[in-house]
């Protein structure tokens, strides 16, 4: 039965990390190699959350799958810390990320001149470097409090790593109370709260732009059939005072009957536009809310549980279970999986940009293209 689970959860952690890394991958390469996508500076957000989410792929979820599965953490003491210093490096920079781009898409929609003024390359290539120094800071800090509290993390069943076997040592996070809780509301709980706030904002207000829009056009339709109404009032107001000497013209009838068909044209024309534009609305609403609750409930639900036993276990270590404490936070390394997914899969030129790069790599090379070193043409399938 446990050889069973092991391969099992072999399959799930392998596949976690294949698509993880495949998928962070596609994101910098579209944006490097797609023009369209190369240049908008924005995009540089998504490239920085791509490699955040890689490195976790790489250098934190290979070594907790090898770790989980074994038992034992068989790549030596020195390294664990080092590992959790990646873990937490990792994982910060990639929650930071997030929350520099719900930033970045409140500003450009709330305030479109500001944004740009001042969304240049280089201001949005500082602000990710300044990500990247909070989160250093954050996970090396948790080797100073390790220092500090002459604590290590590696344990054993009698906490004498140097002199039992190797398949008694493991390595997990085991976080001072202080650390744990600091580190937890730096790294998710107010970076958190910031993307609900800027993501409920850019919500009412994308909505409050919809109903004022509504309201102008509205208010342009109504005009509309008052000036329809008012050129009808005039040509029946012709009509009734040249009616006694129209009365022996034979076309009089046709122009009036000609008149009313205009008319009843032009409204019918008014009314199905607006019913469209309602409709169009509607969808694009939808379409807003399906966008930010997939973005922010992904985020809550993967990383929430994570953080909130990781301050909780640093206070009652005795309560919170290893296997749990290990779903928790394989639950959070998936956020890194689904990233590329919400943040590249939603936005069109990335849908068309992979479409282009996963047809390239398997299917528009054949032998001829091959020998004359050029790529064939993808749409030729």
């Amino acid at each position: 039965m446990d050889g069973i689970i092991e391969v099992l959860l072999l399959i799930l952690f392998t596949s976690l990390i294949l698509f993880a890394l495949g998928g962070n991958v596609l994101v910098c390469a579209a944006v490097f190699l797609d023009r369209k996508l190369r240049v908008q500076p924005e995009n540089l957000y998504l490239v920085s959350l791509a490699v955040s989410d890689l490195l976790v792929s790489l250098l934190v979820m290979v070594f907790a799958a090898a770790n989980d599965i074994l038992g034992y953490w068989p790549f030596g003491v020195a390294y664990c810390q080092f590992w959790i210093c990646f873990d937490i490096t990792c994982c910060t920079a990639s929650i930071l990320n997030l929350c520099a781009i719900a930033l970045d898409r409140y500003l450009h929609i709330s305030r479109p001149m500001v944004y740009a003024r001042y969304s240049s390359k280089r201001i949005i290539c500082l602000s990710i470097i300044v990500v990247w120094i909070l989160s250093a800071l954050i996970g090396s800090a948790q080797l100073i409090f390790s220092a500090a509290s002459n604590k290590s993390s590696m344990e054993s069943s009698n906490n004498s790593v140097t002199v039992l076997p190797q398949a008694n040592v493991t390595c997990h996070l085991d976080l001072q109370p202080l650390y744990a809780i600091v580190s937890s509301f730096l790294s998710f709980f107010l970076p958190a709260t910031i993307m609900v706030l800027l993501y409920t904002k850019l919500y009412l207000y994308a909505r409050m732009h919809v109903r004022s829009i509504r309201a102008q056009l509205k208010q342009a339709t109504s005009l509309l059939i008052m000036q329809l109404a008012s050129e009808r009032i005039r040509q029946v107001t012709h009509v009734a005072l040249n009616y006694e000497s129209n009365v022996g013209d034979p076309n009089s009838n046709k122009s009036s009957n000609q008149n009313d068909e205009n008319f009843n044209v032009e409204f019918q024309d008014v009314a199905p536009t607006t019913k469209r534009g309602s409709s169009g609305r509607s969808v694009s609403d939808q379409k807003a809310r399906l966008t930010l609750g997939v973005i922010m409930g992904t985020f809550l639900i993967c990383w929430s549980p994570f953080f909130i036993l990781n301050i909780w276990r640093s206070l009652n270590p005795s309560f919170v279970s290893q296997k749990i404490f290990q779903f928790v936070t394989w639950l959070g390394y998936t956020n890194s999986t689904v990233n590329p997914v919400i943040y590249g899969l939603f936005h069109r030129d990335f849908r068309r940009a992979f479409t282009r790069i996963v047809m390239k790599i398997f299917y528009c090379c054949d032998e001829e293209a091959v020998k004359r070193h050029t790529l064939c043409n993808p749409y030729k399938l």
